[in-house]
């Protein structure tokens, strides 16, 4: 591992090398040391793969959901996700919601 900078981080955690090139880029804003960075970067990319969920991924990051979530968002990562059952249930709900409404209009004729 020419180039890489070993960072140990307990005894029942792995070790891993970064290349030193990395760095500069590394400690964001919701972090305070580097291996906090790496485990929120990696939490980060293993959410957004769908390997792992949201509360998941804001446990191994060490954050709180809420804290996790903003860290998303300032980083321009979709943290909720709607798809095509999420919509057809929506539309049945506001369909239903539109009839309700109109028999409540036509009790008060």
């Amino acid at each position: 591992m020419r180039g890489m900078i070993p960072l140990a981080m307990g005894e029942s955690k792995a070790k891993v090398g970064i290349n030193p090139e990395f760095l500069p880029f590394l400690k964001g804003a919701h972090v305070n040391s580097v291996d906090e960075d790496v485990n929120i970067s990696l939490a980060m990319y293993l959410f957004t793969a769908s390997k792992i969920t949201l509360a998941r991924a804001a446990e191994l990051g060490g954050k709180s959901i809420s804290d996790f979530i903003q860290i998303l968002i300032d980083h321009n990562i979709h943290w909720a996700e709607y798809t095509e059952e999420h919509k057809k249930q929506d539309d049945e709900t506001i369909e239903f919601i539109l009839k309700e409404d109109g028999k409540q209009d036509e009790s008060n004729l």
